[in-house]
């Protein structure tokens, strides 16, 4: 019995002296896969909804390109929670293709929120944001109320102005064709007819 255990312990010892390097050989490492996230281009990382009416779902969709010299894998999208669904299609995009990734807040609570979508590729991962403030419907109607008014005085005061600088362009352009016409007047030497009636 004492010899079982001895001998078991013996090749117990012995089994890492087996698993080493041979001195003056370079272990075996298996080569680094490049990873290059940026050859995947989005338009924007990132949206701002501003303010949102609560329960009310939003959505925005994020572009990509792949801008690579290669095929890249659209792998996986995942949302920070549950309150954001990511709509999209996996597979391969070659060099120059472009492809949509859509993701929708269900605007359940109140406040502010910002959430975050992983887009994973086969050559890393990049993030997206989307973010706003939820307001209970009846705050979120009084605000848009005010804001159309606000919007809608804007676009009044910009077609003013944008007539004035009409009106402005036609007036400052009759009166430089007119003095451009006294200038070709006084330039012009003046006809035989009329000097021989001053003569005369």
């Amino acid at each position: 019995m004492k010899k079982i255990i001895l001998s078991s312990f013996l090749a117990l010892a012995t089994l890492p002296m087996f698993a080493q390097d041979v001195p003056g050989t370079v272990p075996q490492v298996a080569p680094a896969v490049t990873m290059n996230p940026e050859f995947i281009q989005f338009k924007v990382t990132a949206h701002d909804f501003g303010n949102v009416k609560q329960n009310i779902p939003v959505s925005y969709t994020f572009e990509f390109k792949n801008v690579g010299t290669k095929d890249i894998t659209l792998v996986n999208v995942q949302a920070s929670c549950g309150c954001t669904t990511p709509n999209w299609k996996g597979g391969i995009y070659k060099p120059g293709e472009t492809a949509q990734i859509t993701a929708t807040f269900n605007a359940a609570s109140e406040g502010y929120f910002q959430k975050n979508v992983t887009v994973t590729t086969s050559e890393g991962v990049n993030s997206l944001t989307i973010s706003g403030m939820v307001m209970v419907p009846a705050a979120y109607d009084q605000w848009k109320i005010k804001q159309d008014s606000i919007d809608l005085a804007k676009a009044k005061l910009e077609k003013v102005e944008s007539k004035g600088k009409k009106s402005e362009k036609k007036s400052s352009k009759s009166s430089k064709d007119k003095n451009e016409q006294k200038s070709k007047d006084a330039d012009r030497p003046k006809s035989k007819k009329s000097s021989d009636k001053k003569s005369s």
